[in-house]
This record gives structure tokens, C-alpha cells and sequence, in this order.
């Protein structure tokens, strides 16, 4: 008899376009496959940007996609409304990327304040194309204070900075995994915060 195997489904989401999202379900299938776990990718975008991602690993000789069973799943959806809604329902971990300026923040936050609190619990934003300027600054600051309000979710990750050139060519497929290179520390260390802090809601959540 094979073993059960928890499952961990995580959702990319977020309505607002440009963001990056598949770009980090591709990163973060990486870094879980750097740290030995199994994982299985849905692309639910039309696009299917995720899908020619796994299709160009696989022709250089490497699987990224695993079938079933698995320790993680991840779905990178095309935003938070339409088809999606079961993959919300079902999901342990939202993580939403999205640029910390004014156009996003009206965006995310009407929709995070929108959630019930069981939701708003497993929502994990993560900036993307941080560069720190003054702008960007005082959007994070708005988000913290808004997520700060309530303190059963919305955690803020640290930031992603503005590299093209390096996390825009993830998509292309490769032979080795992006989390054998030097300059992956930065999305590791995010990416470390966020099952990180997911493990302490869930214990949280179990001791109520």
C-alpha cells in the first residue's frame, strides 16, 4: 500500500496584469524541487506561459512538473475571479505578487479587505521589481498598515528587486535548476519566509 502524501496546494494569484506571476510559480517550483520536494504545476492562465515553461525544461532533458503524489502543487491562475474560485476555495497558501505601487495597491487591497478571515489567513504578498524608490516605499508602508490591521493574514514577504535579466529568463527553461546559481538568494530568502511563516499559521490555526 503506498504512503498518503500531504498535499500543500499553493495559488498564484492576484487580478492585477505584469506582476510576475508565472515567473515566481516557475521560481517557486524551483526552489521546491532544489529542496528535494515533489511537485505538480496547473496552468490555468490562457496564455499557458507556465505550461511552455514546463514543455522547455522538459526538452532540455530536465522535469519540473511531477505526477501525482506529490508534497506541493501549484497553480498559477490569470487572477482572482472567474474558473479560479475552486482552485481559491481549496488552496493552503495565496501568494500574491504584485508591484508595490499606486496602481497595484488599488487593486490589492480592496480585494484583501474583500476576503473573509479564513481566507485572508493564508494570503502571502510578495513584492516583485522592488527598486526601492521612494514611491514604492510608501506602498509597502500602505500595505503593512493595512494588513496590520487585521492580524490573521496578509503577511508581506521580503522583496523581489527589479532583475529582468535574471528572473525574466526563467521562463526560457533550462538544464540546471535556477536555485544552483549564486544569485537565486534573494528569491530563496522569500521564498524560506514563506513556508516559514505558513508553518506558524498552521500551527496557530490548529491550536484554536
Amino acid at each position: 500500500m503506498s504512503r498518503l502524501v500531504p498535499l500543500t496546494k499553493i495559488v498564484i494569484t492576484g487580478n492585477k496584469g505584469g506582476t510576475g506571476k508565472t515567473t515566481i510559480a516557475a521560481l517557486l517550483a524551483e526552489y521546491l524541487t532544489y529542496q528535494k520536494k515533489k511537485v505538480n504545476l496547473i496552468d490555468t492562465d490562457p496564455n499557458q506561459a507556465l505550461q511552455s515553461w514546463i514543455n522547455n525544461c522538459q526538452e532540455e532533458g530536465r522535469i519540473v512538473s511531477s505526477r501525482f503524489p506529490v508534497e506541493y502543487q501549484i497553480i498559477d491562475t490569470a487572477g482572482v475571479s472567474g474558473g479560479s474560485e475552486t482552485y481559491f476555495k481549496q488552496a493552503d497558501i495565496m501568494l500574491i505578487p504584485f508591484v508595490p505601487h499606486y496602481v497595484d495597491l488599488q487593486v490589492i487591497i480592496p480585494w484583501f479587505n474583500s476576503l473573509p478571515w479564513e481566507r485572508k489567513e493564508k494570503v502571502f504578498f510578495l513584492p516583485n521589481r522592488y527598486q526601492k524608490t521612494k514611491e514604492q516605499q510608501e506602498g509597502l508602508a500602505q500595505l503593512k498598515d493595512e494588513t496590520g490591521r487585521d492580524k490573521k493574514g496578509g503577511t508581506i514577504l521580503p522583496p523581489l528587486s527589479s532583475r529582468p535579466a535574471l528572473y525574466g529568463s526563467v521562463l526560457n527553461g533550462s538544464k540546471e535548476n535556477f536555485f544552483n546559481k549564486p544569485e537565486s538568494e534573494q528569491a530563496k530568502k522569500a521564498f524560506q519566509e514563506l513556508f516559514k511563516c505558513y508553518e506558524k499559521n498552521k500551527k496557530s490555526s490548529q491550536s484554536r
